[in-house]
Formats: C-alpha cells, sequence, structure tokens
C-alpha cells in the first residue's frame, strides 16, 4: 500500500486536506478510526456563515437554525442580551458536513478507510510507514508524507516530539429536548460553579430542541458533568422540562504547540491546537489549516523534498495568517481565567449600556473574536485588568 500522502484523523481537517492535495493528483490515503464519518458528535455544531465558504461543500439541509443574537448570563444573575439583524452564526448538522468534507475529499481521488486504528511505524530515508489495524486485518502503507490530523491526543504529534498546549478544556456536552421560545438566541454562563475557567452554553436547533453543554479548564477543581449538573439547576427557568437525548464529552487544547511539523510529517486541527482560545472552536481554523498544509504538502511532493527545513514554512505561513489572533486572544483568555464571580458581574452590568452593546453587536465576530476583544479593552474594567496584566509580565522579563 503506498501512497504520496498518508492522512490520519478522517475528520473536517483532515479531509479538507486530503481533499485538496488529491485534487492536485496524488495519491492519498485517510485512515479514520471510527466506522462512521462524523460520529460521534463532540462539537456544538455554531459555526459563521465563512466556516461553510471556507469548506466548500454544498450547504444543502446542512443548516438548522440561524443565530441573530445571544444572552450572556454572570454568577450574581446579571443578563447581557444582544440581538442584531444579521446573521451572527449558523447551527449546522455537524455529522452531515463531516460527511460532505468526506465524500469531497473521495470526489477529489482520495482513498478513505474507516473503522481503521492507524499508528506511526517507523520513519525511513525514503519515507514514512504506518501500521493500519481492524479486528479482521493488519497491514503497513507508506508514503513519502504524514499528516497528523489525530486530534487533541495526537499519536503523530508525539511522534515528532511535537510538545502539547498547555491549556486544555475537558468539556461536556448533550443534544436535548428543550422548549426554546427564542431560537434565534445562544445562551452564555459563566461562573466558577457551572463553567470553570469557560463557559457554558444553550443553542436552540429549532423550537424544541437544544445542544447545551459546559467546560472545565485545565487545573480547576471541578469536573464538567458536575458543572453540567449545576448550571442546569442554577437556571431552572431555562432548563424546565429538559431531557437529555444524548451526551458527549471532550477535550479542546488551547495555545501554541512548539511545533506543528517535522521530518516528513505535519500536523493539522486539534492535533496542531489550532483553535479558537475564547470558545475552543475548532472548524473554522483547522479548516484555514487544512489550506495552507495542503499547499505546502504540494510544494513538498512537486520538488521531492520533505526535510524539516522544507516543511517549516507550514508553521510559518500557519503563524503569519492566525498567530496575531490567537495571541490576542489568548491574552484575554489569562485575564479571563483569573476574574472572580463578583468582577464577572460587575463588568457585565458596566457593559450593559446602549454605547457598548452596540461596540459588541457591531463587532463580534465568532471566527476573529480579538476584533471585539480589541474594542472591550478600552472599557475601564478591562482595561486596568490588561494593563495590570501586561504590567505583571514585564516585571517577570525584567526579573
Amino acid at each position: 500500500m503506498n501512497y504520496d500522502v498518508l492522512v490520519i484523523g478522517g475528520g473536517p481537517a483532515g479531509c479538507r486536506t486530503a481533499g485538496l492535495i488529491a485534487k492536485k493528483g496524488y495519491k492519498v490515503l485517510v485512515a479514520e478510526e471510527h466506522r462512521n464519518v462524523g460520529e460521534p458528535v463532540q462539537c456544538a455544531g455554531l459555526v459563521s456563515p465563512r466556516t461553510l465558504k471556507t469548506a466548500e461543500i454544498s450547504c444543502d439541509n446542512l443548516v438548522l437554525n440561524k443565530i441573530h443574537g445571544a444572552y450572556v448570563h454572570s454568577p450574581g444573575g446579571q443578563i447581557l442580551a444582544i440581538r442584531g439583524k444579521e446573521t451572527y452564526a449558523l447551527v449546522i448538522d455537524r455529522s452531515a458536513f463531516d460527511r460532505g468534507l468526506c465524500d469531497a475529499a473521495r470526489q477529489a481521488g482520495a482513498e478513505i478507510l474507516t473503522g481503521v486504528r492507524a499508528g506511526v511505524k517507523d520513519y525511513y530515508p525514503e519515507g514514512v510507514q504506518i501500521v493500519l489495524k481492524t479486528e479482521g486485518w493488519e497491514r503497513t502503507a507508506a508514503a513519502s508524507l504524514l499528516i497528523g490530523a489525530d486530534g487533541p491526543n495526537s499519536g503523530v504529534a508525539r511522534s515528532i516530539n511535537a510538545g502539547r498546549s498547555n491549556d486544555i478544556v475537558s468539556m461536556y456536552a448533550a443534544e436535548v429536548e428543550l422548549r426554546c421560545p427564542e431560537r434565534d438566541m445562544v445562551h452564555i454562563f459563566l461562573g466558577e460553579d457551572v463553567a470553570a475557567g469557560w463557559f457554558g452554553w444553550l443553542i436552540p436547533v429549532d423550537g424544541k430542541r437544544a445542544r447545551v453543554g459546559t467546560g472545565v479548564s485545565k487545573g480547576r477543581n471541578s469536573r464538567p458533568r458536575l458543572c453540567f449538573q449545576r448550571m442546569v439547576q442554577a437556571y431552572p427557568d431555562i432548563f424546565k422540562g429538559m431531557q437529555v437525548i444524548r451526551g458527549t464529552g471532550g477535550i479542546v487544547p488551547i495555545g501554541f504547540p512548539a511545533r506543528i511539523y517535522g521530518e516528513r510529517t505535519m500536523l493539522v486541527g486539534d492535533a496542531a491546537c489550532q483553535t479558537k482560545p475564547l470558545s475552543g472552536g475548532g472548524l473554522f481554523l483547522g479548516l484555514t489549516g487544512a489550506g495552507i498544509c495542503s499547499k505546502v504538502a504540494a510544494e513538498a511532493l512537486l520538488k521531492g523534498r520533505f526535510s524539516v527545513e522544507q516543511l517549516a514554512r507550514y508553521q510559518f505561513l500557519w503563524e503569519k495568517e492566525m498567530a496575531d489572533e490567537i495571541q490576542t486572544a489568548l491574552s484575554h483568555r489569562k485575564i479571563f481565567l483569573n476574574m472572580k464571580d463578583k468582577e464577572m458581574d460587575m463588568l457585565l452590568r458596566f457593559f450593559n449600556r446602549p454605547l457598548w452593546k452596540y461596540i459588541i453587536s457591531r463587532y463580534g465576530d465568532i471566527d476573529y473574536p480579538s476584533w471585539l476583544a480589541c474594542k472591550l479593552a478600552f472599557a475601564r474594567p478591562w482595561a486596568e485588568k490588561f494593563v495590570l496584566s501586561r504590567l505583571e509580565k514585564m516585571v517577570r522579563r525584567t526579573s
């Protein structure tokens, strides 16, 4: 089984990368451990219209709901309501989205194997080998280039000593039956009890179903499922009559890994920590990473060069595209992690004014949250914390 490129992981980033490379005429294999692409669903499925355009797949029947605003709930009962006329986000059928990207990769010429566990076997002068295993057989595949799209616990990342992110968010979420009177409004819940170092969410799918979840940041003394239960209990009017259809969990890596490339190897998606530090969303960043990764892969295949020096171009282009956005978001996340519940109450009271509500609705963008974060940095309560954080950082550097 000889290929030009092997992709471990058949999620959105892996399939998108594979499809773009295969479209250029190269022989590509995608190995996906789950039998059915897109299952289990471990994503809230809230995306921007920009994300669907980036995916370049048919959007027929993908969009289940359109979101025009949000209610943000503070720990002490403050509610910040933001509503606009434009569509800020789309609720999509995430399984169908993944299948669409898989079908597009297959139509471009990529071979897709599902229900297959894959691991790195060996690197050698002419290429790289992986082992493919199912319950019935075991085979070896070889290629010039390996792409790891195998998630936050990436075995491919370990094989090249890429390092892991310092911050990890553990999540528990569920699809539920729930009456949603305002189906175009999401709910965001803040507070140490309901979302330690993160936030909780309620995303209406339609008037009778929703996606509900919460997360806990690494190092917090709490569990996501317990926070989920506390959140439901803390807001009885919102969650009245809720019935869980199915639950799920997962982790999201936050930050920058040491490297997203190695000898004959590149990482993409969650394996490359291509996630948003303020929301954890990975679809837009993963698809953006897939575009850059496939470009560098095609250049390497054309030249027949797969050295660390050649593939370092991937990290350079990725950071050129997204580093400022991610670093800005990380700076604001650091401030958020140090905030007490009372400070969150005070902050929402401050922002609950016409000027700030207009700024939030005007500059809010789920793909580029730094656009809004930079505007909010001029608000006195947030600015004080931001300046203090920068001063502390400068002191540490000089000490």
